[in-house]
């Protein structure tokens, strides 16, 4: 069930960075912070969807407030305070998941998802490099690092050079070869010497 749920996160991980990459590779804008804004009910009555989401949630308080110390389900409800719009409480949920498990690097590196959607990219850093720091091969901790620095801070040449190191660890794939693209564009809008 462990493998299950780590499998789900894994691809939830990779699909908003895929998303993330498309939408830098064109050259689109976007207000990060405003994904976590709670959209207005429309017409009055609670979605399926959304009153499932609430379920899930207060289940797993329910869940973490029985098992204060269970990382797993710490994790689960973290994520789900990211759905359902709370980044404050997601973040607090991931750090009690690192006072009771300090090696934990994926909850390290949402984290430092969660700061980069909201744009705070000085806290994302200081994630990353903690990150990095206790895992240097961390090959999804430098591709993040990377777009924190070059989309986040416009720090293009510290994100290029993250972003080669994530192309070194990961060597091949489509992520890889939008990478190379993100690389190109960021060449384009460094300063010239």
């Amino acid at each position: 069930m462990f493998i299950k749920k780590s499998v789900k996160r894994n691809k939830f991980r990779k699909a908003m960075f895929i998303t993330i990459t498309a939408l830098i590779a064109i050259g689109l804008v976007i207000p990060l912070a405003g994904l976590f804004q709670r959209q207005p009910d429309s017409g009055g009555s609670t979605s399926t969807s959304q009153q499932t989401t609430q379920d899930r949630l207060a289940e797993l308080e329910a869940k973490a407030l029985e098992n204060p110390s269970d990382t797993a389900i710490l994790m689960d409800l973290a994520e789900t305070y990211v759905y359902t719009g709370n980044p404050d409480l997601a973040v607090k949920t991931y750090e009690q998941v690192l006072a009771l498990d300090p090696g934990q690097s994926e909850a390290r590196y949402d984290i430092a998802f969660v700061y980069y959607m909201s744009g705070k990219y000085d806290q994302a850093e200081a994630k990353l490099q903690e990150l990095i720091q206790k895992d240097p091969d961390n090959k999804d901790a430098h591709r993040l690092y990377g777009i924190v620095l070059g989309t986040g801070k416009k720090d293009y040449t510290a994100g290029i050079k993250e972003m080669e190191k994530y192309i070194t660890l990961a060597k091949e794939g489509p992520d890889v070869e939008k990478a190379r693209q993100i690389i190109n564009e960021w060449k384009t809008q460094q300063p010239q010497n």
